[in-house]
């Protein structure tokens, strides 16, 4: 096993596209697996929530609704999608806002403050869980329950339950948590972002537990190492995904990789570093250069990984080859397109038709991706 240490803040560069090794073989289509034929990607971006480089707190239909800041989703088995909006904090949102599949916008949940991420339970599919930061003044991170109707109720957290200690999930501690995500048997996984590691709630047993990582001696370091369990290291990251195996992928940008862990805690990593807009190629010569977002679609199978910070789609398809959706993007109907203007991924969600939906933060609203294959 390899360690490498980094100090934080060294200068990035972007080089020459790293070049890939076509494949052999002809490569199935996200949509269709089972086809022989090779295929190329064309992606269609159009607005469908909320109105392009316009900022407020607006319910409504379609692009009439007004959204501040939103940064994460989720979509429960009805194709509602759950939305944070309302930049309370730095990082985090008061307002959880609901979605239906006729594009009407309505608030869902009112009163917290720094929500980073939410999850559907796949269990009953409708049932959300959040995770507050503790980044706004004065309030603890904690776990909430949202019920269908909208009651948030708090698992856990409160003054003086910021830092780091597993056990009973009513005192557990956490330190600046970002991600999380839920397994088909009711585990909640959080990515405990200033403790550098992936935590365990088993929500049967109300217990919080280390998964993979550790916090560094020294936090100016940036360390990364793959190993199994309090072993292996991580830089910094905040958010988290799993698949129907219960493998975790995280985006570990502080690193510029992707990581994987399995259930036993096993960490290796998925996609490695580079420099520059890598082109579609085997995912094992594919390389990213600051993931930010992780999601995995169980009905395609297939991860979306948001690299270069929002910048960039990238997506793995079944037969383990990656493709650049943003790279192969042919058509968008952005309200502001200058050159050097940025359009912002902060969240991706998929239905059951494969419609592929993301956030785009810093514009204020939620576009369609549509992706052909030719």
């Amino acid at each position: 096993m390899k360690s490498t240490a980094y100090r934080v803040g060294f200068v990035l560069f972007v080089g020459t596209a790293l070049a890939c090794t076509k494949p052999k073989t002809d490569t199935p289509s996200p949509g269709n697996p089972s086809s022989g034929n090779k295929r190329k990607p064309a992606v269609t971006l159009t607005t469908i929530i909320g109105g392009d480089t316009k900022a407020g707190n607006l319910d409504g239909k379609g692009t009439a609704a007004r959204f501040s800041y939103p940064s994460q989703m989720t979509m429960d088995k009805n194709e509602n999608l759950y939305v944070i909006d309302q930049r309370y904090s730095y990082t985090g949102g008061s307002v959880i806002r609901k979605i239906d599949p006729t594009g009407t916008v309505t608030t869902f949940t009112k009163g917290l403050y720094s929500v980073t991420d939410i999850c559907i339970d796949p269990r009953d599919g409708v049932t959300l869980y959040a995770i507050e930061s503790g980044d706004a003044q004065g309030i603890a991170s904690g776990i909430f329950r949202i019920s269908p109707d909208g009651k948030a109720t708090r698992l856990n957290g409160g003054p003086g339950l910021n830092g780091y200690e597993d056990g009973p999930l009513a005192s557990a501690k956490f330190y600046s948590p970002r991600g999380i995500a839920m397994d088909k048997t009711g585990n909640l996984y959080i990515a405990d972002a200033l403790n550098y590691c992936v935590r365990k709630v088993n929500l049967n047993t109300n217990t919080v537990t280390t998964l993979a990582g550790k916090a560094p001696v020294n936090t100016a370091l940036c360390n990364y190492l793959d190993a199994k369990g309090k072993e292996a290291e991580f830089c910094s990251f905040e958010d988290l995904t799993l698949d129907e195996a219960g493998n975790v992928y995280v985006p570990d940008w502080g690193n510029r990789r992707v990581r994987k862990i399995t259930p036993d805690g096993t960490v290796s990593t998925y996609i490695n570093f580079g420099t520059g807009y890598g082109k579609d190629c085997p995912r094992s010569n594919a390389t990213v250069f600051q993931p930010y977002r992780t999601h995995y679609d169980p009905a395609s199978k297939q991860l979306f990984v948001v690299d270069d910070t929002g910048g960039s789609l990238l997506v793995v398809t079944p037969d383990d080859y990656l493709y650049n959706l943003t790279y192969n993007t042919v058509s968008t109907d952005y309200a502001e397109n200058r050159p050097g203007f940025s359009h912002g991924i902060f969240g991706v969600a998929v239905n059951k038709k494969g419609e592929v939906f993301i956030l785009d933060k810093f514009n204020h609203c939620i576009r369609k991706a549509t992706v052909t294959w030719k």
